[in-house]
């Protein structure tokens, strides 16, 4: 449990700024932030929600990620990657903590930098792609569970399918968090494309993947079980 102060520590840090930024912040008349990526840009939250919606978002995701382990039905396996799995947890408030800084900034007062023409997306989506990086590392470790990886029917149903769906799932993260990075160059027109479409399209294809491996390794059982009734016959 000692391991965990870094990932509290750091949502302790994080709610550390939002106190700070109460009095900090620049709002417009009506007492609103420029909400940016989520409001569109231009958009404004309000200053509740743009100071503390982040903060409390982390803060419930890390306490969901720490039930994990004790609610999940294979304990055992979520124990051999327990390293991998703390990692995620630390660097997924750290990356949410980084977001909610660049979302911050915009709304900071000018000093040596002009900070309302600063734009968070050059913050914001290489840390999602740090983000990206780091799943696909974890899932060349992860052992089946209802949690962590790409849990399908098929991949839930046979260890050695669960194994090569997610190394292979793990390789397409890598390749998405390129991706983000790429897409830091792009239009802004694609920028959303390039960041969120992968995340569908390896949903899809890892599902279909784990059919089709499902299906592959059930024909082979049936061929091997036909093999062995035949010998048995001719015995």
């Amino acid at each position: 449990m000692y391991r965990e102060i870094l990932p509290i520590s750091i949502i302790l840090v994080i709610f550390a700024i939002a106190l700070s930024a109460e009095n900090m912040v620049i709002t417009d008349e009506r007492g609103e932030l420029a909400g940016y990526w989520w409001a569109g840009s231009g958009g404004t939250v309000s200053k509740t929600i743009g100071i503390y919606s982040i903060p409390m978002l982390t803060l419930l995701v890390y306490l969901v990620l720490l039930a994990i382990p004790k609610i999940e039905v294979y304990k055992h396996n979520i124990e051999e990657f327990a390293d991998q799995f703390w990692g995620f947890k630390v660097v997924l408030v750290f990356v949410m903590g980084v977001i909610y800084i660049a979302t911050l900034l915009p709304n900071l007062p000018s000093g040596f930098v002009n900070w309302q023409n600063f734009n968070p997306i050059v913050i914001i989506i290489p840390s999602i792609s740090l983000l990206f990086f780091y799943v696909g590392y974890m899932l060349n470790f992860t052992k089946r569970n209802y949690f962590i990886g790409v849990r399908t029917p098929w991949t839930l149903a046979d260890e050695k399918i669960w194994e090569k769906t997610n190394k292979l799932a793990g390789k397409m993260f890598w390749i998405c968090g390129v991706l983000a990075l790429v897409s830091l160059f792009s239009p802004a027109d694609l920028l959303l494309w390039l960041v969120l479409l992968p995340i569908v399209l390896i949903a899809i294809f890892a599902s279909l993947y784990s059919l089709w491996e499902y299906k592959k390794a059930k024909k082979e059982h049936a061929r091997q079980k036909e093999m062995r009734e035949k010998k048995g016959k001719k015995r």
